[in-house]
């Protein structure tokens, strides 16, 4: 009987572990939402009125990678409308699953740079998140 108990205490000690690591990068057990989601900003002038980037890119720091999300013309255009503008999304889950990234946003107006903010965000399963970094930025003089 001791014998028997003791295998069982073994063989529960083997199995119990601290490390989660196997469990974090492998999401074939996780359910998420069908919502799609995008980290944004928002550039404004300091009356709260949107400022209209000519052009905006968004890069990773560690490696330059650029990955500015591609719009449509009309698209655009409701972003320069609306002063709001796509930081990081759901597009890049896959690639930067459980992991924290660094990355840069410049938003221009006739080749000036007006807007150059660092941020840290991250992708877990299924969404994208923010970890660190303003998305409200009030520009002084646009």
């Amino acid at each position: 009987m001791k014998l028997f108990v003791g295998l069982i205490l073994v063989l529960l000690t083997l199995n119990c572990s601290d490390d989660d690591s196997d469990d974090a990068s492998n999401c074939s057990d996780v359910f998420c939402t069908e919502e799609f989601r995008t980290i944004t900003v928002s550039v404004k002038d300091k009356d709260g009125v949107a400022v209209a980037l000519d052009n905006f890119k968004v890069v990773v720091l560690s490696n330059e990678e650029d990955i500015t999300l591609d719009a449509s013309n009309s698209e655009y255009e409701w972003m320069a409308k609306n002063g709001s503008y796509p930081l990081f999304s759901d597009k890049y889950v896959t690639k930067y699953r459980n992991k924290e990234i660094e990355i840069n946003f410049q938003g221009y107006v006739d080749d000036k740079l007006l807007v150059d903010s660092d941020y840290t965000v991250g992708a877990d399963c299924c969404h994208v998140t923010l970890v660190e970094g303003e998305t409200d930025i009030v520009i002084a003089n646009p």
